[in-house]
């Protein structure tokens, strides 16, 4: 049996001293990180000299003598260090995005709102007491002391490293890369599924042998909305800087941390689900980036100079939809436990027609209207879910299931309309028109 790395996060509760003391060290970090990025733009604009994490690590040291910096000794040096290395490793990342053509941004400068963290490696000393059946454990640090956290699983081995953060609504977390054993894989039901995602609903699933199911979209963003819009314009009316601010500020963030944990929740949940139940998966290959760019200009027929209705209002509510559903995050959890579990996960490609592609006859139908949710093919006269259908041209563009092809058109046709028997949740109605916004 092998190992993985994997992070285990705990809620940590510090005492009020203990909360300054890693104020002062995420304060410090934070400043030594952008002190790093902003010194090595600069040698690199005026001397063509790259700055490395060793040279900048020696001039931290006599950093510290100046009078103007000697507050920066009364903190763990331990955590500085690994700010310089993180500092580094986000420049050699965008490097080799530069190399390989990946979509990697320049390293940009980190702000006092966002989260905070501090990660103590070995050679700070930290050490984790905790006894057998305790609901509470307890991580000492250099400079900070006994930190309590809540045991609410064991570690599987002894960790090398802890990370400190604190989050934009005030929790605080440690966490622990560990190196946990590979579980064995349940045995799968399904030899393999498609998997079709949507605004309508977060995804539906179509197996190989005719079942499936639909994952409800949560709109989490939409039942949050009244509630941030309420808080927004009392922030808007707030002397910046007030604690009435602080607080209606530490409130917004309260409410995205809920509205992101339950979101998380359910794609992990999903994505074990799908990564239990199925050898191979199939899924498209979205770019959420361009798929949430605002409505481009519609200059007007008739009058030069004039603007015609774009329905910006429009796509802006689909593009909350989008981003509010998780569609990247769900992909790579279905990636990683798939990894884990030896599951063969395909994407096919980004241009795939499979909404307008009847899955019985592949008679290519034209482009719908997201407010279509089924149709009838003109060819085969098949009636077909939109997204049932999308589902099953997924499976097989990847090449998951070639055996259906041979039986024939029925097996296809069963699986498009599976939900319209009534045995999986889907939605109802013909041509039903859908709110996006």
């Amino acid at each position: 049996m092998g190992t993985t790395m994997k992070r285990y996060d705990y809620r940590a509760c510090p005492t009020g001293k203990q909360a300054d003391a890693l104020a002062r060290q995420f304060g410090c970090c934070r400043f030594v990180y952008n002190a790093f990025i902003k010194e090595r733009s600069y040698r690199y604009r005026h001397g063509g000299v790259n700055l490395t994490a060793v040279q900048f690590a020696k001039e931290l040291t006599e950093l510290k003598t100046t009078p103007d910096r000697r507050w920066l000794a009364d903190v763990s040096v331990v955590p500085l260090q690994q700010a310089i290395r993180h500092a580094d490793a986000a420049y050699r990342n965008f490097f080799r995005g530069c190399e390989t053509g990946r979509n990697v941004g320049y390293p940009r400068f980190k702000s006092k709102h966002g989260t905070q963290s501090a990660e103590y490696t070995k050679s700070a000393r930290f050490k984790i007491q905790h006894q057998k059946g305790a609901k509470w454990a307890y991580l000492t640090l250099p400079k900070v002391g006994r930190l309590k956290f809540r045991w609410s699983r064991d570690l599987p081995s002894v960790p090398k490293s802890v990370t400190v953060l604190k989050r934009p609504n005030g929790d605080y977390h440690v966490s622990f890369p560990v190196e946990a054993p590979i579980l064995p894989a349940p045995q799968p039901a399904h030899e393999a599924c498609g998997i079709d995602l949507g605004v309508a609903s977060l995804a539906v699933v179509r197996a190989s042998d005719g079942t499936g199911y639909t994952v409800e979209h949560p709109r989490l963003m939409r039942h949050a909305q009244r509630k941030l819009s309420r808080l927004q314009r009392k922030l808007s009316r707030q002397k910046k800087g007030s604690n009435r601010y602080r607080k209606t500020r530490h409130a917004i963030a309260r409410t995205h941390q809920h509205m992101r944990d339950k979101r998380l929740d359910l794609l992990t949940k999903t994505a074990k689900q799908v990564t239990d139940e199925n050898q191979a998966v199939a899924l498209e290959t979205l770019s959420v980036k361009n798929m949430v760019r605002r409505a481009n200009p519609k200059p007007g027929p008739d009058r030069p100079g004039q603007w015609s209705p774009n329905r910006r209002k429009a796509k802006a509510g689909l593009n909350r939809s989008i981003l509010d559903a998780g569609w990247g995050t769900l992909v790579r959890l279905i990636e990683q436990m798939g990894m884990e579990k030896g599951r063969d996960i395909r994407k096919i490609g980004r241009w795939a027609a499979t909404s307008q592609t009847c899955c019985v006859c592949h008679t290519r139908d034209g482009r719908k209207p997201l407010a279509v949710r089924e149709w009838d093919c003109p060819t085969c006269g098949a009636h077909l879910d939109r997204d049932a259908n999308a589902a099953v041209n997924i499976m097989l563009a990847a090449g998951l299931a070639e055996s259906l092809n041979a039986r024939g058109g029925a097996v296809n046709r069963r699986l498009a309309q599976a939900n319209l028997a009534g045995n999986t949740p889907m939605e109802a109605g013909t041509h039903r028109t859908v709110v996006l916004h």
